[in-house]
């Protein structure tokens, strides 16, 4: 089975939900009187679901199935559920002292309900295109499910299924809902989203270094412009920037992102350039604001600028902070640096005190302390061994999936 985009499953489904008023006043309408007629019960049926494809209102149960031929290659299906088909039977001819299974039914048992769905389609016939059509078409045509709930005596009794192929069915209307409420109505009603704010690429190593009070430059911003991320979607929108927001480099009581020349040469994996992405999180704009968006106008987000910003590689939050703006660019102010493989600290579980045993006779009395200036044997780490690097005990390569094209 082929699997459709998710802007095909969004225009599938208006489509159904534009055809739901045909199916209801026609269909259902068609249906509800075969079983009025035939059993002349109090039977009463509910529309519950329209598909192109087998959904979950198909499983659990099982069904007697009747395939009505229409032409030498089309045919519609007309399924009744067990529970049905046990309580129209009991309606009809009594209730059985039998466990009742669809296998086990009678050749009188199985003629009525087989003259029931075959009663179903001459009251639905007329919607019907009997035309003949190629294999192509049919081959290519999608199928109505159509899914009916059945109440008697406003329990529940069961369900009819009668699914119809697409082509049969060419004249159905299409009902265009016209809006009752415009999003003016609505314009302060708050709605989370992400807000990108631009991103920038630095080695491996500069991420490892990151200490609170440094400023990352996001190269790739433009601090008249930021984005919506929704959905998967990347919407640019432009914005009045905050003029408070602009510090100098030289007084800005941080620091930029320097060399630190305490650090041994880097390694290959330390030059290997990543991406840094900084976006807000969970930020509040009402529809009146993201109407403006949509309509390209400049807005104004001065609530936005509060939030803290996140920076990220891939996946992976590596430090959080302030927006700034230094010069034509954005930055963050960092505050907090996210430790690798962060784990939380374990409180010590207080014990009982307990008496000390008493030290056998025997025992071998234990040596004090070496006193200051006293030589104790120490250990002595190997001639060879390598210090470890600021800021290795911070991170692992293993954080950060990288892609080979950066190396």
């Amino acid at each position: 089975m082929a699997v459709l985009n998710s802007e095909k499953q969004i225009e599938m489904k208006n489509t159904l939900k534009q055809e739901y008023p045909w199916f209801y006043s026609n269909i259902l309408t068609n249906v509800q009187k075969s079983l009025d007629e035939f059993f002349q019960k109090k039977y009463a049926l509910k529309l519950v679901g329209i598909s192109y494809d087998e959904n979950i209102l198909f499983y659990g149960d099982e069904y007697f199935i009747n395939k009505i031929n229409i032409n030498k290659n089309s045919s519609l299906t007309i399924r009744l559920s067990s529970l049905f088909v046990s309580s129209i039977l009991d309606n009809t001819l009594g209730i059985s002292d039998n466990i009742f299974s669809l296998k086990t039914l009678s050749k009188l048992e199985l003629n009525l309900i087989k003259d029931y769905t075959n009663y179903i389609y001459e009251n639905i016939a007329k919607f019907i295109n009997k035309t003949e059509v190629n294999k192509k078409v049919i081959k290519n045509s999608k199928e109505y499910n159509i899914t009916f709930y059945a109440q008697y005596k406003k329990e529940y009794a069961g369900k009819i299924i009668i699914t119809i192929p697409e082509y049969m069915l060419d004249d159905i209307e299409i009902k265009e809902f016209k809006p009752v409420f415009d999003i003016d109505d609505f314009k302060n009603t708050g709605v989370g989203v992400s807000i990108g704010t631009g991103k920038t690429r630095v080695p491996l190593n500069d991420v490892k270094a990151l200490e609170v009070g440094d400023i990352i430059v996001l190269e790739e911003s433009d601090i008249n412009k930021m984005a919506v991320l929704w959905n998967g979607q990347i919407i640019p929108f432009s914005i009045v920037p905050n003029p408070s927001l602009i510090i100098s480099i030289d007084s800005n009581g941080g620091n930029e992102m320097e060399e630190d020349t305490s650090l041994n040469t880097p390694n290959m994996w330390d030059s290997i350039l990543v991406d840094i992405v900084a976006e807000f999180d969970n930020v509040k704009l009402s529809l009146g604001e993201l109407k403006q968006i949509s309509e390209g106008l400049v807005i104004d987000i001065g609530s936005v600028y509060d939030n803290k910003v996140k920076l990220r590689v891939e996946n992976q939050v590596v430090a959080t902070g302030e927006l700034v703006i230094l010069n034509d660019r954005y930055g963050v102010r960092i505050d907090k640096v996210k430790k690798s493989k962060e784990e939380p600290v374990k409180q010590p579980v207080e014990k009982p005190a307990e008496k000390p045993a008493p030290a056998p006779s025997n025992a071998k009395k234990t040596l004090p302390p070496p006193k200051a200036g006293q030589s104790g044997k120490k250990p002595i780490p190997p001639k060879n061994a390598k210090q470890p690097n600021k800021g290795d005990e911070n991170f692992d390569y293993s954080d950060f999936e990288i892609e080979d094209e950066s190396i």
